[in-house]
Order: structure tokens, then sequence, then C-alpha cells
């Protein structure tokens, strides 16, 4: 998606200057569809990068779920003598519980940095930038 969008920039630059070259538009459009081109750019770059992040903390964060039963199972039977069964029941519940607690953290650093991430360059405050996107739908 986001890589698609970035490589269509140059040519939505050129139809512009096309546009502005054939008197379709005059100097403050041009401006105006620059800049809107420019801030399309920004969004989708840092949307990217945003994607990207949280990619890899959900894999991560299967990872250590996934290193936290098995040692939780060798633990169980190991040192507490329990059946690799009872184990395995005990500890899966055990790093289902710990997966959920911590994943709650993991959503609200997500959701702020993906907000931060995806700021653009505007002039207006990152405030006044949320406040504008809830007013474009405001009955979704």
């Amino acid at each position: 998606g986001a890589r698609f969008t970035l490589d269509a920039m140059p040519g939505k630059q050129m139809a512009i200057d096309a546009d502005l070259n054939a008197g379709l538009i005059d100097d403050a459009m041009a401006k105006k569809r620059r800049q809107e081109v420019a801030e399309e750019a920004d969004f989708y770059g840092s949307m990217d990068g945003a994607s990207k992040f949280v990619r890899g903390d959900a894999i991560a964060g299967i990872l250590i779920t996934f290193i936290n039963v098995l040692a939780g199972i060798a633990i169980g039977v190991m040192q507490y003598d329990l059946s690799a069964g009872d184990a395995a029941e005990v500890f899966t519940l055990l790093t289902v519980g710990d997966g959920l607690i911590s994943q709650i953290p993991a959503l609200v650093i997500s959701t702020a940095a993906g907000i931060i991430i995806t700021r653009n360059t505007s002039e207006d405050s990152l405030g006044s930038q949320i406040t504008n996107q809830f007013k474009v739908h405001p009955k979704a």
C-alpha cells in the first residue's frame, strides 16, 4: 500500500506541473496541490515505518509467549514434579494471563507511537491535527 503510493508521487508532481503549464490551474492552486502531495508522501512514509514497528512488536510478543510456555512446562516438570500435561495446563494458563496483562501497555505504547510517528510536517499543533482528524468523519 504505502510503497505504491510513494512510488506514484513523482507522477502526481508531473501532473500538477502539466496542469499549470496548460493553464488549467493557477500558481496558488499548484502550490496547494504540491503541499497536499508532500503531506500525503510524509504520511505514507511515516505509516510504512509505524507498521514495521507494530509488526515487530507483535512478533516479539508471540515469541515471548512461546518461550514462556515451554519454560513453564520445563520448570513444572523438573522443579515441581508435575506431569507434562498438568504443567502444560497450569503454565499455559499463567502465560496467557501474563500475555494479556503485558499487551495492555504494549497497545498504549504502540498507539502513542503511531500517533507521534504519523504526525505530518504541517504547521498545525499535534492537538489540532488530532481534533481535525476526528472531525473528518464524526459518525465513524
